[in-house]
């Protein structure tokens, strides 16, 4: 029993060895320890032979083309460890897609909601963070009242999406871990690119909320489903006196009951078109000759606002811009990763259709608006 233990953990120490190896190959910037410097200088064909050599498997005087195709099909059979070669490459795959997808995150990010991870599939109930009731004065000996939270319930799921391409034999005997790497990086940007799609889609959708309105609308509160976070006409393109006026639209936004919730801007969010009059609004560079001329929505002022650009808002339109709040202050947009999976994952299998291994990125992810009151949109139109 011991000789087997030991003899998995040789194993596992050399598969651990082989894949950092290759994720370095990969992304020299990828930490590469004493037990993965043994396999730096190995081809992807001679990491394969060590990894089979090393599980009984004779590969002497076998050919470049017959070792590719035992490396892509080859199972242990339940030993220990990163039982196949393909999950080797997946295990470097996976350290790969991890720093590129970290290296560039979704702009998203900046204002965006982050939830706890979903425990499964089903969907996820999220109580606007305004419902709570107000606290009531409790004099000397008397007894606290029980409050009630309003109905404001916003519900979605968290969605799986994924694509499955595959590395060819061909690759491998060429060592073409460059296309392997451009493969991964690109897996990593997709991915990116979907969350700030969905993200971004729940702006530029407009959809009902769970009160009946579209997210954003001119309506008053005091009207079913009235959002009053609505811009538009002339007066509300992008400049000094629109952002005044969005500001004060959120400023006296109140709760489900109608309690008072002085809520801040902190994120103007803009297409590519409007990112040079976005920096000028929030630049500190001015000298003010009048007081009507101070700016506090400048770097540094009372109202400062973060500019956040978003080409995917272009597609859109060109003219429309957003206020957020921060998501500390009140919820605004929400996303949910599943849980263990925060981001997307590279699984392999041998390819049967094709001659080779087919790798499979999944990402699972979810996104939905949770309250308005800390969103506003100007059509600048």
């Amino acid at each position: 029993m011991t000789k087997i233990i030991t003899k998995i953990d040789e194993l596992q120490t050399a598969n651990d060895g082989m894949s950092e190896a290759l994720a370095h190959r990969m992304n020299p910037r990828q930490p590469l320890s004493e037990n993965g410097q043994r396999f730096r200088s190995m081809s992807l064909l001679e990491i394969g032979r060590e990894f089979l050599d090393r599980r009984g498997v004779n590969t002497r005087g076998m050919a470049r083309l017959e070792l590719s195709g035992h490396l892509t099909q080859y199972r242990s059979g339940g030993m220990g460890g990163t039982s196949d070669f393909p999950s080797l490459l997946a295990n470097a795959a996976n350290k790969r897609l991890r720093a590129a997808y970290d290296e560039n995150p979704g702009t998203y990010t900046m204002w965006a909601r982050q939830a706890l991870p979903a425990a499964d599939f089903k969907s996820i109930t999220v109580v606007a963070m305004s419902s709570a009731p107000d606290l009531l004065q409790v004099n000397e000996a008397g007894e606290f009242k029980y409050g009630t939270m309003q109905d404001g319930a916003e519900t979605y799921k968290v969605i799986t999406y994924g694509r499955i391409v595959a590395l060819t034999r061909q690759a491998i005997i060429n060592d073409d871990l460059r296309a392997f790497d451009r493969l991964v990086a690109a897996f990593a940007s997709s991915s990116r690119r979907l969350e700030n799609r969905l993200v971004y889609g729940q702006l530029t959708a407009n959809a009902n909320l769970a009160d009946g309105g579209a997210l954003f609308n001119a309506t008053a509160t005091t009207t079913a489903g009235g959002h009053a976070n609505l811009g538009s006409g002339a007066g509300s393109a992008l400049q000094l006196s629109a952002l005044t006026a969005a500001r004060t639209a959120m400023r006296v936004q109140r709760g489900l009951q109608q309690e008072e919730l002085n809520i801040a801007p902190s994120y103007l969010i803009v297409p590519a078109a409007l990112e040079q009059a976005a920096y000028q609004l929030t630049s500190n560079q001015y000298v003010p000759a009048t007081t009507s001329q101070i700016n506090e929505f400048r770097s540094g002022g009372r109202s400062a606002l973060q500019p956040v650009v978003e080409p995917l808002l272009d597609t859109s339109s060109s003219t429309a811009w957003y206020l957020a709040a921060s998501s500390g202050q009140i919820d605004t947009v929400e996303y949910c990763y599943l849980d263990g999976s925060d981001g997307p994952a590279i699984e392999a299998e041998p390819g049967f259709s094709t001659d080779g291994v087919s790798y499979r990125c999944r990402l699972d992810f979810g996104a939905k608006a949770i309250d308005f009151r800390g969103l506003y949109r100007a059509s600048g139109v």
